[in-house]
């Protein structure tokens, strides 16, 4: 399975997930500047220490499925994805929301 497929696998497990209204993200008591690095890795190399610290607060976060959905629907186009969110990086985000794209769902 490739890294885009993999990435598609969990965005459309995501959109199957079941949340409670009265869950807070973990991000939301967390230094929002942290999820913003100055830094970004490419899809194909591993996580920058910034990305890496951030990632780790979206890896117990019950809400990364519902994040990521919603930044989907938020933005415009792939320029507009940027940092950390809903557990995944700026690379890989762009990395799905390009095979979205092509699958008519963006």
């Amino acid at each position: 399975m490739t890294a885009v497929e993999t990435l598609l696998r969990r965005y459309d497990e995501a959109l199957e997930a079941v949340t409670d209204e009265d869950m807070v993200a973990w991000c939301a008591t967390s230094d929002p500047v942290a999820f913003h690095p100055d830094h970004v890795s490419g899809l194909n190399v591993a996580p920058y220490r910034e990305e890496r610290l951030a990632l780790r607060v979206c890896a117990g976060c019950p809400l990364t499925g519902p994040c990521l959905i919603q930044e989907f629907r938020e933005v415009q186009s792939a320029d507009d994805i940027k940092g950390v969110r809903g557990g995944l990086r700026q690379s890989e985000r762009r990395a799905l929301y390009g095979a979205l794209a092509e699958r008519g769902q963006q």
